[in-house]
Formats: structure tokens, C-alpha cells, sequence
């Protein structure tokens, strides 16, 4: 009787497979696609893990490989410049391959050659780019993971430089095969292993492999670590411009923290236009009716460095760009640091005094209100308006504008136009100010602001940028040095 009912058991599980049994964490927010995947990979010795850094997945050596995700590197997290070098210097070293597939597209058993998987790639949504990097030594194990996704999806194998690449017969170099798809994926994975937690790489994919998320967080990075707080101190005062309030509402932020300065906070506005693009050294955006058009020509160096800016702006939730305070000393984002964007942001930092002097004041701030783009035949074109406030704290120390001037730059004849003055000492300013003077010395804040503002859709996913990212990303934004005094 006992080895009867032992014999139904053992029906009964081949009969109602174990639900999640290759799921190493099945208790986390699942993942649709490792979901689909985890039986088979099971089946080929590999587990999966919804989150690679939940305490028991994390800790100890892993037994089997497995696929899986990192909690800092969620869905849609685009790579920036630093990582994608990193990756590239990986690659190059023969240390890392990537597994590249496009979710829910079928190859249809045939092997795709580089140039065709890559177009296809990019003009898929960005949710449906996957990328799963691995440990050269775990090369085995990452071609049986793409058998098993080859199933379903439409699978390219980045082999380790070095190895037999499924085509050499391509437009693009091969040490760059890994690069542009990682450059521009949506999801990025990584094959999690004893190899993998040896490589010494300062890549997110393998920095944080093994790393447990800390108590009551959902991140395993630590923003009081030493380091965090390094990079902090090297930043101007962290604000967002909000917080100075405007004409109609008081500023909140005290006296004491107020920068002097440049802050630009503004997101575009992008009427119908759905997609940038990047290439021959211009930018182009693309509209619902895939209709496009060249934006204003500008310095690639300023492009990349407000592009920098704005995922920098992101990260730290502030928007303050350049602060120079009463002895001279000059603090800038990190982003624009030795940069001629930010050479010029600490210039203009210094101009307004030299065009307001009646106003008894002791700080001028300059902030963007508002960045529109306007589309004009072949060409989109844009108006900013932007505003040089004069700021006095009140018996509260809380920062106040006494007086504020609003200026409209429009980049179709590069001109700029006082338009306002408000604040209660604004008629001191009256007969005694050269506003056009000192509109002409600050109204490249308003071509940065707009490129700020633009990059800043980017990255907050409202606007598309693959088609020339990659190139993008590989830009030098190097410039003049950051003057330490003024």
C-alpha cells in the first residue's frame, strides 16, 4: 500500500508539474518573459530569479547559473556614457557576451545576420529589447539560454570577442556588436554565477551580483556611503527651482542654501513629435506621421553635455547648474564640469550685477519658465523664456525676489526680448537697467535651457532616442576648464 501511494504521487507531479520550481525567488514581483523561460532553462541546469539581489538569492555562491534581474537596474533604465564604456572595455578584454532578443518577434529558425537583427532592433519599442550580458567563462551556459529564448523570440548571440561571431559580414565593427545593442535596450539581464561574481568590473551588471537589498529598501545602493556623499559635495547647493517660487508664490528654500546662480528645470514641450534622432552631427525629431524635421544647429559638444546634465539633474532630483559664492569660489554639476557648456554657464553667472546695481539685493539667480518647440516646415525651431531674478532674504531668512526680468528667446532668428519685469522692487529697475544689454549677455542660457529641457523628455521616456544613440553616447564633450575662482 505505501509503495502504491508513493506511485500515485509520482503520477500526480509528472501529470501537474510543480508550478515556478526553476524560480528561485517566486515570493518577488514576477517577470513575465523568465516566468515563460524559467522550465526550460531548468531543464538545461540554469535557474532563474525575478530579483538577483533579494537576501537569499544574493548570498552564497549559486549552485546552478541563473538568469535573472538587478533591483537597481529596472526595466527602461537606458545605459548612459560610463557604462556603456565600461561595457565596451569588457568586451574588448574577451571578458563579457551578451545574448540580445526581441521579445515576442520569431526568427522563424533562421540565424539573423548582425545588420538585419540591429534594424530590427531599433525600430522595436523599447519594451521589447532584451540584453542579458554574461561572464566570458559562462559562454556555455548563455548559448543554451539563447536556444531556449530562440523558441519564441528573435535571438542574436554577441559571442566574446575573439569567438566565431554568427556574421562578420556586416557594416559595423565587431567589438561594436555588443555596444549598440546595449546602448539602446529596455531590459537589461545578466547571468548570475560563480565566473561572474569573479569578474572584477565596475559594470552594474556584475558590480551588483551578490549584493542584498538593504532592510526596509528595495535598492542595494547605500546614498550615505562615502563615495555618495563625495559626489554630492562636489555639487552646487541640491534644489529644484520650484522652490524659489515665482510671481504669485513665495519662495520656500532659506537664505542660507539660496544659490546664486543658474538653475534650468524645465521640461519641453514637444507638440505631436514623438521620436529624436542623431546623426551627420544634427538631431532630428520625427512626428506621428513619421514626418521629420532638423532642429537648430548646435555645437555637439553642448548637445552631449546637456544630455549629461539632464540625466545627472534626474538622479539627484535638483536643477542647479553653477553656483558662485561670495568669496568667488565656483561649484558646478559634475555633469558639466570641464565642459564649454559649463564654462559659459559660470560667465553668464556673473553678468547680471553688471547690468543691475540701484536693487539692494545680494544674490541673482537664473532660472528657465517655460521651453517649447515649434514645428516650421522642414525645421522645428524653439522659444524660451527664462528669467533673471534678484533674490533678498526676508526676517525669516527665506530667500524672496525683490525683482525679477523675463526674457523670450526664439531660436528661428536668434533673438532675444525683455518682455516683463515683476517683484516689488521691479520699478526701481526702471530707466536704470540696460535690458537689452543684458538679455544679449545671457541668452545662451536660452538655447541651453531648451537642449536641457529636450534631453530631459528623453529621459524620462516621453521621447524615443535609438536611431544614433549609440553614436551619441560616444560623444567628447571635453571643453575648457572649469575656472575653480571668479
Amino acid at each position: 500500500m505505501h509503495n502504491l501511494s508513493r506511485l500515485f504521487c509520482c503520477l500526480a507531479m509528472l501529470a501537474f508539474p510543480v508550478s515556478h520550481a526553476a524560480v528561485l525567488d517566486p515570493e518577488s514581483p514576477s517577470q513575465v518573459v523568465l516566468e515563460e523561460i524559467a522550465a526550460a532553462l531548468d531543464a538545461q541546469g540554469l535557474d532563474v530569479a525575478f530579483n538577483l539581489n533579494v537576501a537569499d538569492v544574493a548570498r552564497g555562491t549559486p549552485e546552478r547559473p541563473r538568469v535573472g534581474v538587478l533591483a537597481d537596474i529596472p526595466a527602461l533604465l537606458l545605459p548612459l556614457s560610463p557604462e556603456l564604456a565600461l561595457w565596451e572595455e569588457a568586451f574588448l578584454a574577451t571578458e563579457v557576451g551578451a545574448v540580445a532578443f526581441l521579445r515576442g518577434q520569431s526568427s522563424a529558425g533562421q540565424v539573423d545576420d548582425y545588420d538585419s537583427f540591429y534594424a530590427a532592433w531599433l525600430s522595436a519599442p523599447l519594451e521589447q529589447r532584451y540584453l542579458l550580458s554574461y561572464a566570458s567563462a559562462d559562454h556555455g551556459s548563455a548559448e543554451q539560454v539563447a536556444q531556449v529564448l530562440a523558441q519564441s523570440h528573435r535571438v542574436f548571440h554577441v559571442q566574446p570577442l575573439g569567438s566565431p561571431q554568427q556574421s562578420l559580414n556586416s557594416a559595423v565593427p565587431v567589438q561594436e556588436f555588443g555596444g549598440r545593442l546595449y546602448a539602446t535596450v529596455g531590459q537589461r539581464w545578466v547571468l548570475d554565477s560563480e565566473a561572474a561574481r569573479e569578474l572584477r568590473s565596475e559594470l552594474p551588471e556584475f558590480l551588483l551580483i551578490g549584493e542584498s537589498l538593504r532592510r526596509n529598501s528595495d535598492s542595494v545602493l547605500d546614498p550615505e556611503s562615502r563615495a555618495q556623499r563625495r559626489l554630492a559635495a562636489a555639487e552646487p547647493a541640491v534644489f529644484l527651482k520650484e522652490s524659489l517660487g515665482d510671481e504669485f508664490e513665495a519662495s520656500t528654500i532659506p537664505e542660507i542654501i539660496v544659490p546664486g546662480g543658474i538653475a534650468l528645470g524645465e521640461n519641453a514641450v514637444l507638440l505631436g513629435v514623438r521620436e529624436l534622432q542623431f546623426s551627420d552631427a544634427g538631431l532630428t525629431v520625427v512626428d506621428g506621421a513619421d514626418v521629420s524635421r532638423v532642429l537648430p544647429p548646435e555645437a555637439v559638444d553642448i548637445w552631449k553635455a546637456a544630455f549629461d546634465f539632464a540625466a545627472r539633474s534626474g538622479e539627484i532630483g535638483s536643477d542647479a547648474i553653477v553656483d558662485i559664492d561670495e568669496r568667488g569660489r565656483v561649484k558646478i554639476s559634475t555633469a558639466l564640469e570641464d565642459t564649454d557648456l559649463g564654462f559659459d554657464m559660470v560667465h553668464i553667472d556673473t553678468e547680471p550685477f553688471n547690468y543691475v546695481t540701484r536693487l539692494d539685493v545680494r544674490k541673482s539667480v537664473i532660472v528657465d519658465s517655460r521651453v517649447e518647440f515649434l514645428s516650421a516646415g522642414a525645421r522645428i525651431d524653439f522659444k524660451s523664456e527664462y528669467e533673471v531674478r534678484f533674490l533678498q532674504s526676508d526676517r525669516m531668512r527665506i530667500a524672496r525676489t525683490q525683482a525679477a526680468i523675463v526674457y523670450r528667446y526664439q531660436s528661428e532668428n536668434d533673438t532675444v526680448m525683455h518682455i516683463d519685469s515683476w517683484g516689488p522692487d521691479a520699478f526701481k529697475l526702471e530707466g536704470r537697467t540696460d535690458f537689452d544689454a543684458l538679455g544679449a549677455s545671457t541668452q545662451r542660457v536660452a538655447r541651453y535651457a531648451a537642449w536641457i529641457a529636450l534631453f530631459r523628455a528623453v529621459h524620462a521616456q516621453e521621447l524615443e532616442f535609438s536611431h544614433g544613440r549609440y553614436e551619441f553616447l560616444k560623444l567628447e564633450k571635453a571643453g575648457r576648464s572649469t575656472p575653480s575662482r571668479m
